[in-house]
């Protein structure tokens, strides 16, 4: 498995996306990325733009929160000191072979929609093999319908080349890739150990519908490692519920779907246990006697669900 497909996953989007940003990385086409937010289309712009060659020029501009007087700085290549002076930085400056990524350009009010139309026509011939990534939050259809998107910008966005990609929810085989991804770049951020990631969590993960997709992943997961000890992740106690995971098991069997039941026990008894922790103020001894266990029956339960044995001080 090359680190393209650790990184990204195994489901058929991953698969086709891997191959499709080959592909234009050998091409002069513009792309379409369109997608919900925190999907991950600024990850594949840039992807895009690594596989052309890193040392060029990268620019990302954020439509839902860029300033007017940047975004013409940019478009224009002019009143560079004033968006110094307004934002407090020097705007990036477009060169040739460069990559210009608007994001979200839905989010363009009406006449910065008109700046960029222009640009598109016009201004974008000053400079050679420039490429222009941007991305929507809905298909272009759908937005020059109901008016986000202006039929001029829409009309020269409709010829450049699709990426689509699909929400998370709708791709959960590529959690496990993407949890291994997201977890070795935050603990290498957070100075963290973490390391081991085991089927059980990876079962849980991939069980969650995600409708914030892969920042509330991210989300997820880095509170995972700040109170994860050693080097076994653990997951936040508010994400898991008991209760949820045995209406899920009593649904896979009444519906037929084949699942883990060492997995899926293991998995209830890890909550009812931290739940009990919890409840008791991490008394092992209190704890232990409400599930009725010896006390070295307990402690052997917390080391093998990788429990910590009393509360972490913050």
């Amino acid at each position: 498995m090359t680190q393209e497909s650790r990184s990204r996953g195994i489901s058929p989007f991953a698969k086709r996306l891997g191959k499709q940003i080959q592909k234009l990385a050998q091409s002069r086409e513009d792309v379409l990325i369109i997608g919900e937010a925190s999907t991950g289309k600024r990850t594949i712009a840039l992807d895009i733009h690594n596989e052309r060659g890193r040392k060029r020029p990268f620019i990302l501009l954020d439509a839902s929160s860029v300033p007017d007087v940047e975004l013409r700085a940019v478009l224009a290549g002019s009143e560079a000191e004033v968006v110094q002076a307004v934002t407090g930085r020097k705007p990036a400056s477009l060169a040739d072979q460069a990559t210009l990524t608007i994001a979200d350009a839905d989010k363009l009010v009406p006449h910065n929609q008109a700046m960029l139309a222009s640009f598109l026509k016009e201004g974008r011939k000053k400079f050679t093999g420039l490429r222009i990534i941007v991305t929507l939050l809905e298909p272009i259809e759908r937005l020059a319908q109901s008016g986000a998107l202006s039929l001029g910008l829409a009309t020269y966005l409709d010829q450049f080349e699709r990426i689509e990609v699909p929400a998370l929810r709708e791709r959960l085989e590529d959690i496990p890739a993407l949890t291994a991804s997201i977890v070795k770049q935050l603990s290498d951020s957070l100075g963290s150990s973490v390391k081991e990631i085991d089927e059980n969590t990876t079962h849980i993960l991939s069980q969650g519908q995600w409708p914030g997709n892969t920042r509330q992943l991210m989300g997820v997961l880095g509170k995972a490692i700040m109170i994860s000890h050693e080097d076994k992740l653990v997951l936040p106690s508010d994400f898991l519920n008991e209760h949820q995971h045995l209406e899920d098991a009593i649904g896979n069997i009444t519906s037929g779907k084949v699942f883990v039941l060492d997995q899926t026990l293991d998995l209830i008894e890890k909550l009812l246990i931290q739940r009990g922790l919890k409840q008791f103020m991490y008394n092992q001894s209190k704890t232990a006697q409400i599930f009725g266990l010896s006390e070295a029956n307990f402690r052997y339960r917390l080391k093998k669900f990788g429990l910590p044995r009393m509360r972490k001080k913050v």
